[in-house]
């Protein structure tokens, strides 16, 4: 089972947040962090949501993420099925939505509509910050930098990888002798 830390929380609406629930979406497919149904209500209780929903359901809502913010992230139009679908998704008769259209579940039968509600505001209304994916892994995160420039998830993570892979590469002046037999 997963255990959730707020490191699995770093994009910016719980959305994205749940659409980052693999180890990593490029440049291959990392293990699936939700990986039983104790994972999931765990990522609910983590996320302060009710736990709601099979773990098939979570993984198709899941893939519908992916398509919809990768396609926001590249700037190409939304997929309309994809669109669609999660409109489906985000019935229920257990979800209450603010002035603000900020959905909130009422009991565990609306936690994966809440989150389909999350991700259509995202994706129909776009924030004035971005919806970006991570140069390393793949994560999707609200870009929250001064130029709207950010390249990774977390510096904590990918960035510090990156820049020690960079730095690794470099010569660093060091002069290379060759000894000649």
């Amino acid at each position: 089972m997963t255990t959730w830390i707020d490191g699995h929380f770093i994009a910016g609406d719980v959305a994205l947040d749940f659409a980052n629930t693999v180890f990593r979406r490029t440049p291959e497919q990392g293990s699936d962090l939700l990986d039983s149904t104790e994972s999931l209500a765990s990522w609910f209780a983590h996320a302060g949501l009710p736990a709601g929903g099979t773990l098939a359901e979570a993984r198709e809502l899941r893939s519908l993420f992916w398509r919809i913010f990768d396609a926001q992230s590249e700037g190409a139009d939304l997929p309309i099925d994809a669109l669609g679908n999660l409109l489906l998704a985000a019935r229920s008769d257990a979800v209450a939505v603010d002035a603000d259209g900020i959905p909130s579940a009422l009991s565990g039968v609306g936690a994966l509509p809440t989150l389909a509600l999350r991700a259509l505001r995202l994706a129909l209304k776009p924030p004035s910050r971005p919806v970006r994916t991570c140069d390393r892994c793949g994560w999707f995160f609200l870009d929250t930098s001064r130029g709207r420039r950010r390249r990774w998830c977390s510096m904590q993570t990918c960035g510090n990888q990156a820049k020690a892979e960079r730095y690794r590469g470099r010569d660093h002046g060091v002069l290379k002798t060759s000894t000649r037999s």
